[in-house]
């Protein structure tokens, strides 16, 4: 990352407004990150951390990933079993150190993602902005979201470099981690080279699926693939049965019409429907706008029909909802609705009222009202023709995703 800083040039830093440079918005991600590490460590308020951490150690001692350790820390962990190697440099690490490059990991991924965008730099610089209210929450709750929005963002942008292998990569790996990668694959459709793109996935898949058979026995890990299947039921079952809460857009329109019992495949069945009309346009598979829009769509889709999404995932769709804001042609939609979005990701419900809050759950579950709200915007405008087809006038998009 510092030769992100050595990369460009100085005069360049004093042309612009030192908050038009993407070095003060890598700044202030880097504070956020720090300020809620140091809190962490002051309130000793990293339960997140602990549990991840403690996945190495249960790797290695084949003890399941998912049972509880209330001698260790609270609740239980929801990753699957590749995420105990990837936590390791960090669970090697005293607790206190682990924890502050655990979340400068995240935030450092998530950003480099953001720069690999075919955008200008004073548009990754409005994105990184935007993203502020939901990296706090990212930051002081120490979860891998940051980093799974920066796969899911990576498997775009590197999708036609070095004939999809790391883009392969960050798909396979963002979905055995958790799940939400898999929707990477409709990436599928703007690869050139197809078959090389199907054999990296494939090649991926069999490796990380082998890589924890390096620390553990080829049984435990088959069997925490088990384990894991039932402990993501469990956690569904535990937010849609009220007992948690589930503020994705399912639990809104629930909470809202106070009907408890609307099955998920209703809403996954309409939603998967709406997610896929844009493919229709096959036309625009070519077109750096469309396949921006789709990732906009991407970012946004799997946490919308989570029942798992909690306020700190939100830090995925907010990418997506800074791509649709500056590729938003209808500047009164865009600057009412965004307003609202950040209003609503900053949870004020929560922070202000929480017992109000928790005994009044469609005040957490309205968090994702406006997000679904951009969602339907983005279906709407890659799905019409005239969005798709308008002329790009950024240079940096005409030579944008080529080997």
């Amino acid at each position: 990352m510092l030769n992100y800083f050595l990369s460009k040039p100085a005069d360049d830093f004093l042309r612009r407004k030192f908050y038009q440079d993407n070095r003060f918005v890598l700044f202030i991600w880097v504070l956020i990150t720090l300020i809620f590490v140091i809190d962490s460590w002051a309130t000793h308020r990293y339960n997140n951390y602990l549990i991840f951490e403690n996945t190495f150690r249960n790797l290695i001692h084949e003890r399941s990933f998912y049972g509880f350790y209330p001698e260790l820390h609270d609740d239980a962990n929801h990753y699957g079993p590749i995420f105990s190697v990837l936590i390791a440099p960090f669970a090697l690490m005293h607790n206190w150190i682990g924890l502050l490059f655990w979340n400068l990991f995240n935030c450092f991924l998530l950003f480099k993602a953001i720069q690999t965008l075919p955008l200008s730099e004073d548009k990754k610089v409005m994105i990184g902005y935007i993203a502020v209210p939901c990296l706090i929450e990212s930051m002081l709750n120490q979860q891998f979201n940051a980093g799974a929005g920066a796969l899911m963002i990576l498997s775009y942008t590197q999708i036609n470099k070095d004939k999809g292998i790391w883009s392969a990569l960050c798909i396979v790996l963002g979905t055995f981690i958790k799940l939400y990668g898999i929707v990477g694959l409709v990436f599928f459709f703007f690869a050139k080279k197809k078959p090389a793109f199907i054999m990296w996935l494939l090649m991926w898949s069999v490796v990380l699926f082998l890589l924890p058979m390096l620390f553990a026995s080829p049984g435990f890990i088959v069997h925490s693939y088990v384990d894991w299947k039932n402990s993501l039921v469990g956690k569904n079952m535990y937010n849609v049965t009220g007992i948690g809460i589930d503020i994705s857009i399912m639990g809104f329109f629930r909470q809202l019409f106070n009907l408890p019992k609307i099955p998920n495949l209703l809403f996954i069945g309409l939603g998967a429907l709406l997610f896929m009309l844009p493919f229709s346009r096959i036309s625009n598979f070519h077109k750096p706008k469309f396949q921006l829009m789709i990732l906009s769509s991407v970012l946004l889709f799997p946490i919308l029909f989570s029942t798992g999404a909690e306020d700190c995932t939100f830090i995925i769709s907010i990418t997506g909802v800074g791509i649709w804001y500056i590729k938003e042609n209808n500047k009164p939609l865009k600057n009412v609705l965004l307003p609202i979005l950040l209003f609503t990701a900053c949870n004020f419900p929560l922070l202000l009222f929480p017992t109000y809050a928790k005994a009044h759950r469609l005040s957490l579950a309205i968090l994702s009202f406006p997000y679904f709200l951009v969602w339907l915007r983005i279906i709407y405008n890659s799905t019409k023709n005239s969005f798709a087809f308008a002329e790009e006038t950024e240079p940096e998009m005409v030579s944008a995703l080529i080997d």
